[in-house]
């Protein structure tokens, strides 16, 4: 088994396309399973298509949306909410629109200020949970998305590697000295696996604390930090599958308390510098497709 025969199954589950604030009345194209999406805005609603006009075959994201119409920018037909044409403007208003003008859609829905969508008629299951950002005792500092020249499934197994980190990010998560990676115990529940970390105080963390994992299918992950004074930290991670060589991560961190001096550097500031370290290693693996079998 290859990477590549689990992308059908994929389709069945919400991914993340794009963050909700860059959904507007201007069609986003996105690329999700190969598949080109083009995202709309009616109003409070959000919606997904196939983003090619079933006219003549240009791309929808080519178009705008006018009320609660989407409307192709070559001839002007125009779809609405449910996929079907509403507006030929080439022909008289009385005369009958074909049935079979109309557009192919997805489920879409926003949530956590991230639009996600789903090209199965029936999700199979719920968006990863990440109910933090909801408390109001937490406020959110990190909001980004990058791309990646890479699988979704290397990014997201980069991201649950705890032995690279002594070797890409020295200093920062890890010490050579002690290269020797923590002993965990998983539970699985339906779609999401659990598992704990506890640190120690030590070099790079004055405060003993406790990293609570989970890992939920396809690519999501939700990581919580909690130290013995209480203060916590929520890290989201999502990946988007492009394709087979193409992703986005997006990446939400929320904390209940307010860094003071002592807390080093800006988190903003320490993801970049991670993120971009191990950019520069996930995006020159081989074979590109993860391993299944070794």
């Amino acid at each position: 088994m290859i990477e590549s025969d689990l992308w059908p199954a994929l389709r069945d589950y919400w991914h993340p396309a794009a963050f909700a604030e860059d959904v507007g009345d201007k069609p986003l194209a996105v690329r999700l399973l190969d598949e080109p999406i083009a995202i709309c805005r009616f109003g409070d609603r959000v919606a997904a298509f196939h983003d090619l006009c079933i006219h003549r075959g240009t791309p929808l994201s080519l178009g705008w949306v006018e009320g609660d119409s989407i409307v192709c920018a070559y001839h002007g037909w125009a779809y609405g909410v449910n996929g079907k044409c509403v507006r030929i403007p080439s022909i008289p208003p009385e005369h009958p629109i074909p049935k079979k003008a109309c557009l192919t859609t997805y489920l879409a829905q926003e949530k956590y200020g991230i639009v996600w969508v789903c090209l199965a008629d029936e999700p199979r299951a719920l968006i990863p949970d990440f109910s933090p950002i909801e408390d109001p005792g937490f406020r959110l500092v990190v909001h980004d998305k990058r791309p990646w020249k890479c699988s979704a499934a290397r990014t997201i197994e980069n991201f649950l590697d705890f032995s690279h980190f002594p070797w890409v990010h020295e200093g920062i998560l890890g010490d050579r000295a002690n290269p020797r990676t923590p002993d965990v115990t998983t539970e699985r529940d339906d779609e999401t696996i659990r598992f704990t970390i506890g640190n120690e105080p030590d070099g790079l963390h004055s405060a003993s604390y406790q990293r609570y994992y989970w890992v939920t299918r396809p690519f999501a992950c939700h990581i919580g930090r909690v130290e013995a004074d209480g203060r916590a930290e929520r890290l989201y991670f999502a990946c988007t599958p492009h394709s087979a060589r193409e992703c986005t991560r997006f990446t939400l961190i929320c904390r209940n308390y307010e860094p003071g001096p002592s807390d080093g550097a800006r988190i903003e500031d320490v993801e970049d510098l991670v993120a971009e370290q191990d950019r520069v290693i996930v995006e020159n693996q081989r074979p590109e497709e993860l391993p299944l079998d070794l």
